[in-house]
Formats: structure tokens, sequence, C-alpha cells
């Protein structure tokens, strides 16, 4: 195992260092690092010995991708979780296994997975809480529109199949 590796989960789980920290001190990038920690959390210190895979079975590849869409965590965990040397690996078997649609879907979801509305604050009139309502829903309309837009876009410029 290379002696950086050793030295930044000492330095994330021992020292309590930020990644940054960490990453401008050996000279890694933070990415990688925190591809590193992931690893380290789910196989140990033997997921980071391990030597780097130079292929992936094709059902191995979709199993990845259907906990990714399954679960949209972000790409360095799975990678941690599945002992993947990359988040960008993932980030490829995606684009390469999903159609636009389905992309656009997968991104949508995320987004409203990660999108918390805004409770109401007390002492609110109801009024005002309707009128922030209305704001808030109308931010998400137009957003939708402009999401149905890009992919109407989109299908102009594909070839149609026959």
């Amino acid at each position: 195992m290379n002696i950086k590796k050793a030295e930044v989960i000492d330095a994330f789980f021992e020292k309590g260092m930020s990644l940054r920290k960490i990453a401008r001190d050996l000279g890694v990038d933070k990415m990688v690092i925190s591809s590193w920690i992931e690893i380290y959390r789910f196989h140990g210190m033997e997921g980071l010995m391990a030597p780097a895979c130079k292929g992936y079975e094709e059902s191995f590849k979709i199993h990845v991708i259907q906990h990714m869409i399954e679960t949209a965590e972000p790409y360095s965990k799975v990678a941690g979780r599945f002992n993947i040397p990359s988040r960008a690996t993932i980030w490829k078997w995606m684009h390469q296994y999903m159609s636009e649609e389905e992309w656009t879907l997968y991104y949508l979801k995320r987004e409203r997975r990660d999108m918390n509305k805004k409770q109401p604050k007390q002492g609110m009139t109801d009024i005002e809480k309707l009128q922030e309502e209305l704001e808030y829903l109308r931010a998400e309309n137009a957003y939708l529109k402009k999401l149905d837009a890009l992919v109407q876009e989109k299908k102009k410029f594909q070839p149609k199949r026959k």
C-alpha cells in the first residue's frame, strides 16, 4: 500500500484533519482522498491495499448503476461501497447505460431528494404563508418548464428511427 494512503487515513480519523488540509499537506487531490476514505469505511485497510481491477463484469456494472439510481448516493460513496478506485469509472458507466431521458429523470429525482422545503416561519399570517408557497411553486414550475424545453430541444436533433 502506498504510504500516502495510510497517512491520509491516520490524519482524517485519528488527528481529525479536514480533507482540504490533508490534500494540501500531501499534495493529493481532495476527491482522491475522499475516495480513499470511503473505501476505508466500507472495506478497511484491505480495500485500500487491493490492486486496482483492470476490468469489471457487465452484471457488476449494472448492479452498481442500479444501486446508484435507487439510493442517489454521491459517486465517491458508491465507489467506496463497491471498492472502485475512481468515481469517474462509475460516471462513465452511467453515461454508457443511460439514455438522455433516463439521465434527465435521474438528476430530477436527485434534485427533488435534495430540495428541502422551507419550513413556515412562526408568526407568519396565513396570507404570508400562502404567498411564500406560491413563490416556491412558481419557481418549481419554471424549473420544470425549462427542463422540458431542454429535453424537447434535444429530441429535435436526434435522428429518427425507422
